[in-house]
């Protein structure tokens, strides 16, 4: 284990939120599979791969300690995934996928009482109240579908490049990666979506592979 939990107690107690004006504030999307985590849960847990012993050791080294920094500093962080609800019910027996598999990991790493990431709050199963800061579903169109909820939360025009590069992508995918580099987005390494992707991918992404550029 990585003592994600330690840090969680400590960082938060003795930090202040960064109050930032909206043309200063960053919006971070972190992809799950193979970005945060080392090996990718194909979508689907279940069995041993539900224990927190495989799942902390999973999430990249790093990863929580880097929330903490943007957050503190004042910036707002998503995670998008593919990684669909309905895949839960693909496997016999108990498993977790989509928002309730991301949500099983970050109450792992930050704590069971962590607020940092939230998933959708529905009153009715076709009723959304809040679409939280975890977004998990297997649009296979690029991550619109993310993109436009995120765009939506935080009032962006798609249209306006001083507000689409304030979005900081990390992403293993390359054709995501350049899906939104062409929306003028910032990624790990400008003009590069194969190598911002393979970066991405790093399991020290969050440590030595991490730009000075990307952290707050």
């Amino acid at each position: 284990m990585f003592g994600l939990f330690s840090k969680k107690k400590e960082i938060p107690g003795i930090t202040e939120t960064k109050a930032l004006t909206a043309e200063e504030r960053r919006i971070y999307i972190i992809d799950f599979d193979r970005t945060i985590t080392i090996l990718h849960t194909g979508a689907v847990a279940y069995g041993n791969e539900l224990s927190p012993t495989f799942i902390l050791k999973n999430v990249k080294k790093g990863f929580a300690d880097f929330v903490h920094q943007i957050s503190n500093s004042g910036h707002v962080v998503y995670i998008a995934s593919y990684s669909d609800d309905a895949n839960a019910g693909m496997v016999e027996g108990e498993a977790l996928s989509g928002h309730a598999l991301i949500k099983f990991y970050m109450d792992l790493v930050f704590g069971p009482d962590q607020t940092i990431f939230t998933a959708p709050l529905k009153i009715l199963p076709d009723e959304t109240v809040s679409d939280g800061n975890i977004i998990a579903r297997n649009s296979q169109d690029y991550k619109q579908y993310h993109l436009d909820i995120i765009l939506r939360q935080q009032s962006l025009n798609q249209d306006n490049p001083d507000e689409m590069k304030r979005i900081y992508l990390l992403e293993d995918d390359e054709d995501v990666v350049r899906f939104f580099m062409e929306k003028g987005c910032t990624v790990i390494v400008p003009f590069s979506a194969s190598r911002s992707a393979d970066t991405a991918a790093t399991k020290t992404l969050f440590t030595s592979y991490m730009p000075e550029s990307f952290r707050a």
